[in-house]
């Protein structure tokens, strides 16, 4: 399992019960993007490698470095331009993105969904493209360029499917509801929220992950920014000792969204910082992830959505030179095209004289309550 898939799974967090083997497609083309652009540096040229990986760059000592933008793309696929909301378009579509940031300080710290997408969700998503805006040799890790922040193995072109749990946290805001009702400001706000642990889990196995996530430990009232990621027995070292017992502490830094006036276009983005605990080391990522949410329909949703890839500014580390080299940037973007159909539930109403039946759509809590809508 790549080093990245932990993170990922936590902030798309919208992602998880029945999963499919991984798809092939071999329909892909690789660009390089603008050739090489160079900054020239006193200090001279320095030819190393981005942490041991075969693909390297030059990179000048107290420079900015030589620059090779490099893509995957399946032939035939762009993302819509431009996308329909501001967020989406600054984030998804951007070739240089800097970290997202918190614009009010004060906002809530969890990530509310709109009512459209409350239930439970049958998804596929396809990897469209793979964009390293610095060239290969500024990714963190070798599996970035071999696979993605899903999968270490997972190409331009590879499906996976598994299901969305979004609910709502009616039940857990009494205080505030009762408030609005004696204030006879009207009915409560239901507020939709991601189920991110269960999610997670699904996201796991439906990307077959090579160590697989087994529990999440997140508690969305108390602190919903923090996830605490347990995994499955891990395979052996190539002189056939265990590796041994990992985890991973996910912290979610910073969020945005936007919906359209007509209410049936969304967009997300959230930042967030993981550090993988495993015996022996410690290792910090950065990441965000942004999608564009579009109802099709009462069942139907198509998205758009990016993963940005950026590295730590760890002074003492190879990495941390190679984020002074870019100014804090995203390294590498993953884009991926969505397909959501909606799960429904049939209920038979036994009334006095007859028997009906009703289709609802229905979602499970991390409360083992069912809430349906």
């Amino acid at each position: 399992m790549s080093r990245f898939s932990c993170s990922v799974v936590a902030i798309v967090a919208l992602i998880a019960v029945s999963c499919s083997p991984l798809e092939i497609s071999s329909r892909t083309r690789r660009v390089f993007l603008g050739g090489i652009a160079t900054v020239t540096s006193s200090s001279g040229w320095m030819i190393e490698n981005a942490k041991a990986d075969t693909y390297s760059s030059l990179v000048p000592t107290g420079g900015k470095g030589i620059f090779q933008p490099y893509a995957e793309i399946v032939e035939g696929w762009s993302i819509p331009s431009p996308l329909s909301t501001k967020l989406g378009s600054s984030r998804i579509l951007a070739t240089s993105l800097e970290p997202l940031q918190q614009v009010n300080p004060f906002a809530s710290q969890e990530l509310y969904y709109p009512n459209f997408l409350f239930g439970s969700w049958n998804v596929t998503t396809t990897l469209k493209e793979k964009l390293y805006p610095f060239g290969r040799g500024f990714s963190p890790s070798l599996s970035l360029i071999e696979g993605s922040p899903r999968n270490r193995e997972e190409k331009v072109g590879d499906s996976a499917s598994f299901q969305l749990h979004f609910f709502s946290m009616l039940a857990d805001t009494a205080p505030s509801n009762q408030i609005t009702v004696n204030l006879g400001l009207g009915v409560p706000e239901t507020k939709i929220i991601a189920d991110r642990a269960f999610n997670a889990m699904s996201m796991s196995r439906g990307y077959r992950q090579l160590t697989p996530v087994e529990d999440v430990d997140w508690d969305y009232r108390k602190d919903p920014t923090r996830l605490t990621f347990r995994f499955g027995a891990a395979p052996l070292a190539e002189d056939m000792r265990p590796l041994g017992q990992r985890r991973c502490e996910v912290y979610l830094t910073a969020r945005q969204s936007e919906t359209s006036e007509d209410g049936t276009i969304f967009c997300s983005s959230e930042r967030s910082r993981t550090i993988m605990l495993a015996p022996g080391a410690v290792v910090a990522t950065d990441q965000e992830t942004t999608t564009e949410y579009r109802q099709v329909d009462e069942d139907t949703v198509k998205a758009i959505s990016r993963i940005a890839v950026y590295l730590t500014p760890n002074p003492n580390s190879r990495e941390g030179v190679l984020w002074q080299q870019v100014g804090g940037k995203a390294v590498a973007f993953f884009d991926y095209e969505w397909s959501m159909k909606r799960e429904r539930t049939e209920f038979i109403l036994n009334d006095d004289d007859s028997m009906s039946t009703v289709v609802r759509r229905c979602v499970r809590t991390p409360k083992d309550v069912v809430q349906c809508g």
